[in-house]
């Protein structure tokens, strides 16, 4: 039963913005209480997201990102709604929105849970930061000339030395952002598979690879080359030479308001890719 609603929007997107306030009067005049704002001003109130029973993202794929962020910690459901360009993760339509939300009041609906990954880095020997990520975790160049060496190992066994632009780390969810603009392959959402993508590399044989969903995937940045480590698409934490990024699946998921069924992922893939053509 839902009785607090928790409304993310995009400042930026006009759109977003229109939708969301007609969306929260319309909430309101159901009887539900509702917080609608920006993801800064819920980092700033976190309380404001306490009661929430389900988070609408309304606006592209970045602005999920943020609402899963702030919700996969409290364990509130996501509901997003495709107002971006590509809009990967949503299924819900702007003008289905209403019985979207109407549906979910009477039960319906399903949640699909999104495996996270968990990235711990290191500095001569010792934990410095811990970043939890719904899309990929990327090490990369901040030098536009130069290319970085990592060296990969899985499960503690040596793979390869990547000498390249970057080289990530991605759920399955993050298969159609990052991972899937730097080669990597598509990979069903549902499985709990990470995917290591080198990024633009040189002399290298190892191909993109989907690897067990217990898999631990180590980085180390083998040489100072000036790089960093971005969280889906955030941090830009700048590293040192020989710093060491592990990076597992997290025991934590993200939970996401579905109202189709799973297997019509791969037709609006079809027609998400075809917006690029």
């Amino acid at each position: 039963m839902l009785r607090c609603v928790a409304i993310l929007y995009n400042p930026v997107s006009e759109e977003s913005v229109v939708r969301s306030a007609e969306l929260q009067d319309w909430l309101q005049a159901e009887g539900l209480v509702v917080w609608r704002g920006i993801s800064q001003e819920a980092r700033e109130h976190p309380e404001a997201l306490n009661d929430a029973d389900l988070m609408v993202a309304m606006g592209g794929d970045g602005t999920v990102l943020r609402a899963a962020r702030l919700s996969w910690p409290r364990g509130i459901p996501v509901l997003a709604v495709a107002l971006g360009h590509l809009s990967f993760m949503a299924e819900v339509q702007p003008d289905e929105v209403y019985e979207a939300i109407r549906r979910v009041m009477q039960g319906g609906g399903w949640h699909d849970e999104r495996a996270l990954i968990r990235a711990t880095l290191y500095r001569e020997g010792r934990q410095i930061a811990e970043y939890t990520a719904l899309n990929e975790v990327v090490l990369s160049r901040s030098d536009v000339g130069r290319v970085i060496n990592v060296e990969v190992s899985i499960d503690g066994s040596p793979l390869t030395t990547y000498h390249a632009d970057g080289v990530l780390v991605s759920t399955a969810t993050g298969s159609t952002a990052y991972a899937l603009a730097a080669g990597g392959p598509i990979v069903d959402p549902r499985s709990r598979a990470l995917l290591l993508v080198g990024i633009a590399p040189h002399l290298t044989v190892v191909p993109s690879m989907v690897l067990h969903e217990d898999a631990v995937v180590t980085l180390r940045l083998a040489r100072h080359n000036h790089a960093n480590l971005a969280v889906d698409g955030r941090e830009n934490l700048p590293l040192h030479e020989h710093d060491e990024l592990l990076v597992r699946r997290s025991p934590r998921t993200c939970s996401f308001v579905r109202l189709r069924p799973a297997s019509q992922f791969y037709t609006h893939l079809v027609a998400r890719l075809r917006r690029e053509e």
